[in-house]
């Protein structure tokens, strides 16, 4: 690991989630080399410890990533790396979602179901599951943009507002979902929404109850959760465990088979995402 810490010390631009995929990746590679460090290693090594039957590769190319960041902070060539990557990786990776993807389309439920599973969620007075369905049905959301504060404070919807917090500012007939918090607020700045549904309004009058700001997402303890911890609990939330990810695919699929691109537009920009992207990336039905 001690490698792996000095190329962040020479170049510490990458985010903290970034951080903790490389340290995790490169435990991973140490048991493929038999803890042999990756600058120790030629380009041809490290390619033929990485291309192993059984590794997926998403995970190869992840794996590629955090050895190629560690020989640029040694000043190591890696010509023979991005070629493999940029050839040879990258039609093994399209050939694989190509594959997960037909396979999606027969077992993913559709829209309508995710739509009922919420309203039954309603129904039973499992208030934090809904609004968490709610939103990312909604919106399209990442895991990271559902963990947010419950507030009466109306300060966190004005503009002059600096909080890196995501808030849901609820009053007696609406609710205002505020996110300041998510993968690219950079790119897309502060994103404000006005939600004017009765069972919404009265879902989150209910888990706020009588105090003037709670978190949505709480441990047992009562404390918020970490972003290392949210997706864990939003996947326990979602119809059948499936997750943020394939909720948005199930969204996009549904959409696109019935042409309406104009929400898909909706959706990319509440997601915060390019719409190029989200055809590339979470359309199963090409």
């Amino acid at each position: 690991m001690a490698e792996l810490e000095q190329a962040i010390k020479i170049n510490d631009s990458i985010g903290d989630a970034t951080k903790r995929t490389y340290k995790s990746m490169y435990k991973r590679l140490m048991k493929l080399s038999d803890d042999e460090p990756i600058s120790n290693m030629s380009e041809d090594r490290i390619i033929k410890t990485i291309n192993q039957d059984g590794i997926p590769p998403q995970s190869k190319n992840a794996l590629l990533s955090v050895a190629l960041y560690i020989r640029k902070s040694k000043g190591l060539k890696s010509d023979k790396i991005i070629k493999y990557r940029d050839t040879t990786l990258f039609k093994d990776k399209l050939a694989y979602k190509e594959q997960k993807n037909k396979i999606l389309e027969e077992e993913l439920p559709n829209l309508e179901k995710l739509e009922d599973y919420t309203k039954t969620l309603y129904k039973n007075e499992q208030y934090v599951p809904y609004i968490v369905n709610f939103l990312m049905l909604r919106f399209g959301l990442r895991n990271k943009d559902l963990n947010l504060v419950i507030t009466k404070n109306q300060d966190v919807t004005f503009v002059k507002d600096k909080s890196i917090v995501n808030y849901l500012y609820v009053t007696k007939k609406y609710v205002t979902y505020v996110r300041n918090d998510y993968k690219t607020h950079s790119t897309y700045g502060k994103q404000k929404h006005r939600i004017e549904k009765s069972h919404f309004t009265r879902a989150v009058k209910a888990v706020l109850g009588d105090d003037y700001e709670k978190p949505l997402l709480k441990l047992p303890d009562g404390d918020g959760v970490s972003e290392d911890s949210v997706s864990k609990i939003i996947q326990r939330f979602t119809y059948n465990g499936l997750g943020e990810g394939k909720y948005f695919k199930i969204q996009i699929q549904d959409l696109k088979q019935q042409g309406n691109i104009r929400r898909i537009r909706e959706l990319s920009k509440s997601r915060g995402t390019e719409l190029s992207t989200i055809f590339q990336e979470y359309d199963i039905t090409k």
